[in-house]
C-alpha cells in the first residue's frame, strides 16, 4: 500500500511513517466523513466539505433535481450492486468486480461509486486518492439512453478539469496490460505494480 498523502510505500498502513509523524504534530487528520487522511486541521476533506455544501442546498425548498441526478438515482435502481469484491465492495456488474479486485491485489488504495466533488451530484465506478486523483468509468453498456448518459457523464469531467480513466469491455480481458499503462500517469512515481 502507499501514503494516501505522499505516495510513499507505507506497507499496510494507509499513511507512511513520515507522514505518521505529522499526523503526531496534528498537521495531518483524517476527514471525519469520508476518512481519507488530509492535510490540515479542517474537519472535512475538501471533496466532502463540497457535498456537504450540496446536501445542505439540496434541503432547500427551492432546490430542483437536475436530469443528471434523475438518470443517476434510475441507474442505481436498475442496476443494484449484487457484486461482492474480495475487499469488501458491493458492485454491479462482473465487470466491476474484476476491476475492483485488480485495484486492491495491487493494492492501491479505492473507492467504489464515489460522489465526485462537482456542482452536480455524479457518481464515479471507482475513485482513487493517491497521488493525483483520479476518476474510472466502466461503460458497459451500449443502449441508447446508456450512451447519452457516458457522454454527460465525460463532459462533467472534462468541463470540472478532474482526470478520468475510461474502460470498456476489451480493457477487461487484459487489465494486467491496460491498467498500469493508464494509472501510471496519475500515480506517485514511487508507487510498483509488483
Amino acid at each position: 500500500m502507499v501514503c494516501q498523502i505522499c505516495g510513499k510505500k507505507s506497507g499496510y498502513y494507509p499513511i507512511c511513517i513520515d507522514c505518521n509523524k505529522l499526523k503526531e504534530q496534528g498537521k495531518i487528520t483524517k476527514c471525519q466523513e469520508c476518512g481519507i487522511w488530509k492535510e490540515g486541521t479542517l474537519p472535512l476533506c475538501k471533496d466532502c466539505y463540497f457535498i456537504s455544501k450540496k446536501a445542505e442546498e439540496k434541503k432547500s425548498t427551492t432546490y430542483k433535481t437536475s436530469d443528471v441526478e434523475e438518470e443517476e438515482n434510475n441507474f442505481r435502481t436498475k442496476f443494484p450492486a449484487n457484486f461482492r469484491t474480495e475487499d469488501g465492495h458491493m458492485v454491479r456488474s462482473k465487470a466491476e468486480q474484476i476491476i475492483d479486485n485488480w485495484l486492491y491485489h495491487k493494492g492501491i488504495v479505492h473507492a467504489y461509486e464515489r460522489r465526485v466533488p462537482i456542482e452536480d451530484e455524479v457518481y464515479c465506478d471507482f475513485f482513487i486518492p493517491l497521488g493525483q486523483k483520479v476518476w474510472i468509468e466502466y461503460w458497459g453498456l451500449e443502449e441508447e439512453k446508456y450512451l447519452k448518459r457516458k457522454e454527460l457523464k465525460k463532459g462533467f469531467y472534462e468541463k470540472n478539469q478532474k482526470k478520468l480513466i475510461e474502460l470498456v469491455d476489451k480493457d477487461i480481458e487484459n487489465l494486467d496490460d491496460v491498467m498500469p499503462k493508464k494509472l501510471r500517469p496519475f500515480l506517485p512515481s514511487t508507487f510498483s505494480f509488483d
